[in-house]
Formats: structure tokens, sequence, C-alpha cells
């Protein structure tokens, strides 16, 4: 189809096109190119794009799958099924294991954080002075081990989890489905007197030879709240060292907001997927944590990679830009700090 659009002008057109009859997301996509060579582009240079998704509904098959055993112990709870085996610590307060197969994919229990590496505009901003709380928040939350607690359902058993911070409380459960799949949902309650939350994620300390990841969500490059508009949503593929921008000064960076999956797999293939459940998220796969990207003055200081990390978020603070010598973020890009918020998502094999 080739039109030509006046300046500053209107054209409307109606596209016809075959819903899908298999129960899933689809995405429509519609480009605009260029017809004809120009002093700045070939012909065929996308020009604009817009993007529509289209949810078909159907009815999931329910399966039956054997129940894994369930071991307590003291200190630890094991759930091991059918190629799949999951350890709960009562002392780290949370996942010490996770096997698929015959391959270990936690090196250490994930962590509820609520601080990212300021960036650049942060820091010119005073945003890391006032959002210090956060940081103590997330280094130093301690798990209460007398609210553990194991519960057994139809499908699945449900490990629960208790925190609390100098600041506010908040509960982290692990689903572990009878099949492998492991339901995760953290709930922060909302807490008083409290700066902008940075961002509301957990991380994932896994293997460094885990450093490759393809997602479903807002892409090909990095995008935050209020730096998505360019973004399309699509299937990309990156690396952990790749997805480190080189910004003089090592900050935030990485992200991807819109997730519906995220893939995080080695060079065998081999891996797990982050999988939404109602809500999409946001990620970042990096080679380093937000506390050694901020402890970092130039990317040359930054130590060898020794691990991977992986970032699942509900929310994070938009970076900000009109200026970076005080200008904050836009209002509707922070995050309350008296506003409930869930994260939830489903880790499982990568098949």
């Amino acid at each position: 189809f080739s039109h030509s659009i006046s300046p500053q002008s209107e054209y409307s057109f109606s596209i016809t096109a075959k819903l899908p009859e298999e129960a899933g997301e689809y995405v429509y996509t519609v480009t605009v190119l260029s017809n004809k060579d120009t002093l700045w582009a070939k012909a065929g240079h996308e020009i604009a794009f817009g993007q529509n998704v289209i949810y078909v509904n159907g009815e999931k098959r329910a399966q039956k799958y054997e129940k894994p055993v369930l071991v307590k112990d003291i200190l630890c709870t094991g759930i091991h099924g059918k190629n799949f085996s999951v350890m709960f610590d009562k002392r780290e307060g949370g996942i010490t294991s996770l096997v698929y197969g015959k391959t270990e994919y936690i090196t250490r229990t994930p962590k509820v954080i609520f601080w990212r590496a300021p960036t650049d505009n942060d820091n010119g901003a005073g945003t890391p002075q006032k959002s210090a709380m956060w940081y103590l928040c997330s280094r130093y939350a301690v798990h209460c081990p007398e609210k553990f607690c194991v519960e057994e359902k139809e499908d699945s058993y449900v490990v629960s989890f208790a925190f609390t911070t100098p600041c506010f409380d908040y509960t982290v459960s692990y689903t572990v489905f009878f099949n492998g799949s492991i339901g995760v949902r953290v709930c922060y309650p909302g807490a008083d007197n409290m700066s902008d939350m940075p961002v509301f994620a957990m991380d994932f300390r896994m293997k460094k030879e885990l450093s490759q990841f393809t997602y479903y969500g807002m892409g090909p490059q990095e995008n935050y709240p209020d730096r998505a508009f360019g973004a399309r949503l699509g299937v990309f593929s990156s690396c952990a060292r790749e997805n480190l921008s080189a910004y003089l000064n090592p900050q935030e960076c990485g992200n991807r907001t819109g997730v519906r999956y995220v893939s995080v797999y080695g060079g065998d293939n081999s891996g797990v997927v982050f999988e939404k459940t109602d809500a999409v998220f946001d990620i970042s796969v990096l080679p380093y944590s937000a506390y050694e990207l901020e402890n970092a003055l130039h990317l040359y200081e930054l130590p060898n990679p020794s691990y991977t990390w992986v970032r699942i978020a509900a929310k994070q603070t938009g970076v900000g830009g009109i200026d970076s010598w005080g200008s904050p973020v836009q209002p509707k890009y922070r995050i309350g700090a008296k506003e409930p918020i869930k994260l939830e998502f489903v880790i499982k094999p990568k098949a």
C-alpha cells in the first residue's frame, strides 16, 4: 500500500486481518516506510511504526502430575519431583537450590531489592540521599523464621517467608506446582514517611555461564517507563555482557519493560524461564549486581564477572532526563511508597 501524506495532515485506511483461532497473545505491527531515496535515508527506511496487541481466549487443558516428595528438616525443606528438586532454607529465607534435570540454577537465595545503581540523573537530583532508606531495606532485611510456613494444596506446596526491615515488613511466597514450575509472589504493603521507591524487584544470582537471554517484551534496546515509546514489542535476544551499557560512570542499565517472559540459558541451551502471570514485568540480565555497579567509578574498575544477575521487577522508576543537574523524574514515572505492590511471576525449566 502506498499513499502520499502532506505534512501536518491525516489519512485513515482500514486493515483487514483474520484473527488466529489458537488461544494466545498476538501482535499486529504496522510500519510506515519511505518510498523513495532522500538525502537522509534510502527507500524502504522505516519512518514510524505502530502496534496493537490482540488476545484470543481459550481453555487450558488440565493435566495431572505425580505428587512430589516433601522432606522437612529443622533448617531446610525440600520438594523432590520428577526431573526437578527445590530446597528452601529457613536461615536464608528462600530458595537455596533449584535443580531441573541435573543442572543447579541457584547460587544464593534470591533477594528482594528496592534499590538500583543511581543514574547520572539520579545523582544530579540528589535522589540517592533522599532514597537512602530503600538501600538499607534492601541490604539489611531480616528473615523471621518463626513465621516460616509450608502449606499443602491439591496441586502444589506453598512455602512462605516473612521479612522485616527498618521501615516495613513484607512477605515472599513460593508455590511449587507438581509439574516443577514455581510461582513467586512478593507483597509490599506500603509504608508511610518514605521517599519514592527506586525499584521493586527480586534479584537472582545465577552462574555466569547462564549469560544468554531471550525475552518477549519491549526492545530491542534498553528501555524504561519514561523511555519506552520508541521500543517495539517483540522477541529479542542478547547476553549479559552486551547488555551492560558503556556509560562513562557505571549505573543502572539494561532494563526492558513490558516483558511477558525471559529465558536465561547457557551455551548448551539449558536454562530457566521467568514468565508473567497476570501483569507484565521489567527485567535486566547483567554480569554485575546493582551494588557492584554503584561501587565502580569507571567501567575498568568493575571486576571480572563471577555471576549473571537476573532482575525481575514489578515496577521501576523512570530515568528522567529533563536535565542532569536537579530535575527529578516526572511524578507519573515514580513509585509512591504508600502504594501496596505485588510482584508475581513463574519460574520453569527452558524447553
